[in-house]
């Protein structure tokens, strides 16, 4: 027969296990309710660092729709001269239907909520790839920020304004063997198959 003492410990770790769970309960509850607000920024944030990654996923894959549906269609795009949202898929798409590869990277995200209005800057990375030979390849990295507003409209975010920072570029020519790449810039690339 099991000791006093042994039959202390189970029920000590339960009801301390009871109280560590009623704590953090409680502690939740309590920033909630002093700013029931908090969670819908959350939200927001993350529907709009979403969106960021749409916008190179939607280039890199040559994914036109999604690239699209990070833009309002009202939106604009300011590079130089100020075109729509539109405008400016059409032209990105110009110049990376005439090379052999390209990669965009999205970091440094800084996203400010106000209710159904919203500021961002991110850095980016693009790194477009000419059409290698076999004996050379170039490859151009233009290295920025993107700084955009945006709403909520009918429950989704979407860009209203973009204003694209392109803060240096550089060429690197590279020589010897160029293997061809194993990523695919239309919905035959891996990624669709797991992810869509």
């Amino acid at each position: 027969m099991p000791s006093s003492q042994t039959l202390r410990m189970p029920v000590l770790v339960g009801v301390l296990s009871l109280g560590v769970v009623l704590g953090i309960f409680a502690a939740g509850t309590v920033v909630v309710g002093q700013d029931p607000s908090a969670l819908d920024e959350l939200v927001a944030k993350d529907a709009i660092r979403e969106q960021i990654y749409n916008y190179g996923r939607g280039l890199d894959r040559m994914d036109k729709p999604l690239a699209l549906s990070v833009f309002h269609p009202d939106a604009t795009v300011a590079i130089g001269a100020e075109m729509t949202g539109a405008e400016w898929v059409e032209s990105a798409w110009r110049t990376h239907e005439q090379i052999a590869a390209h990669s965009h990277q999205m970091t440094n995200i800084l996203i400010k909520v106000d209710g159904d209005s919203a500021v961002s800057e991110s850095y980016f990375m693009a790194s477009l790839r000419a059409e290698p030979t076999s004996e050379t390849a170039n490859t151009t990295l233009h290295v920025g920020r993107y700084v955009d507003r945006w709403s909520k409209r009918s429950g989704r975010w979407a860009m209203d304004h973009r204003e694209i920072v392109v803060d240096f570029r550089t060429t690197h020519v590279s020589t010897g063997p160029n293997p061809t790449s194993a990523g695919r810039r239309d919905t035959t690339d891996p990624s669709y198959g797991i992810y869509q």
